[in-house]
């Protein structure tokens, strides 16, 4: 984690009115500083940054409460991220940039649960530094008089919102991830799949990233695989194999989900077979089947709201199915 706190800061040697948590919030700070440095243990990191986080956010409601009064000096406030210096008198900083090492450090612990396929605790990971981008977020669009000095996308409201869109994203590929270990039904599936891609469209809209473009590429070549079995299930044998072959999985960059990787990598096989199948029984033309949600038309739909599979019977609510999934997924870990 490539995130430092640069200069001390001692609160109680600030204010010059009483405030109980002052000396506590110094220590809170130094001890954050001290982890960030040496990088001694992830989990006594993640623990002082949520105290800090707490008690930083209680120091801004003292100053608020007693804006009239004066302080005995301004501080500074120093960090370092990927190596370039914000450095700024402005509080709010203390409560942004810790809850942006948060989310670094539960980004990572996130991955390292994928690595080892606890696909549950991995997704109450995304779960929570998705919460913690939406706070920064909300939180900038308090700061109004940034200097261009500190132009950095850490600072940025869009960012942050971008981030928290691909942190759902990765939340709904974990889903998918326990989906395959427990054979959910492809209908399921590729709503979530869908969900995810809708995700990681709009992190791509509202601030384009590599991560973003990758993911959303993962997402719609898992939405194409399973739209393949509800074709193929429906009987409609031809489109399910032009659906099949539409992405390469060679040419997708995963990330952490090697397991959805090792899933796309039985396309190949799968393809031959169904064509070996259709070539002797159904003798269906390969065509392109009804398209599916455009992903401009996914961003701009509400949550709450799935857009079903252009095949499936009115019967079927794929909201209801893949809303019982992640309750299913939490149970496998």
């Amino acid at each position: 984690m490539n995130i430092h706190i640069r200069g001390p800061v001692e609160f109680e040697k600030i204010l010059n009115h009483s405030c109980e948590t002052a000396i506590e919030t110094t220590r809170a700070r130094m001890a954050v500083q001290q982890l960030l440095d040496t990088q001694e243990s992830s989990q006594h990191l993640t623990k002082q940054l949520r105290k800090y986080i707490e008690m930083a956010d209680k120091m801004l409601a003292f100053l608020s409460q007693h804006h009239t009064q004066p302080l005995v000096e301004h501080p500074l406030f120093e960090w370092s991220v990927n190596d370039a210096i914000i450095l700024t008198p402005c509080w709010r900083i203390e409560t942004i940039l810790p809850r942006f090492a948060l989310a670094v450090a539960l980004q990572h612990a996130g991955h390292g649960h994928v690595a080892d396929e606890s696909f549950k605790d991995a997704a109450h990971a995304f779960q929570e530094q998705h919460k913690l981008h939406l706070e920064c977020a909300s939180k900038l669009l308090l700061w109004k008089w940034k200097l261009s000095h500190l132009n950095h996308d850490v600072l940025q409201h869009k960012w942050h919102v971008s981030q928290a869109d691909i942190c759902k994203g990765m939340a709904d590929l974990c889903m998918l991830a326990t989906g395959i270990q427990k054979q959910t039904a492809s209908k399921a599936m590729f709503t979530v799949s869908q969900r995810a891609l809708r995700h990681f469209a709009r992190s791509l809209a509202t601030w384009p990233t590599t991560q973003a473009k990758d993911l959303m590429n993962v997402s719609e070549a898992m939405r194409y695989y399973y739209s393949s079995d509800i074709l193929w299930s429906d009987g409609q044998y031809g489109q399910s194999i032009y659906q099949l072959e539409t992405w390469d999985a060679r040419h997708v960059e995963f990330g952490p989900f090697q397991s959805l990787k090792t899933e796309l990598g039985k396309i190949p096989f799968l393809a031959q077979e169904r064509r070996h199948t259709n070539d002797g029984a159904y003798f269906d033309a390969v065509a392109a089947p009804e398209p599916m949600a455009a992903t401009d038309q996914l961003i701009h739909t509400p949550e709450s709201t799935d857009i079903p599979h252009p095949s499936a019977s009115p019967a079927w609510d794929a909201a209801d199915e893949a809303t019982s999934t992640p309750s299913e997924c939490s149970d496998s870990q």
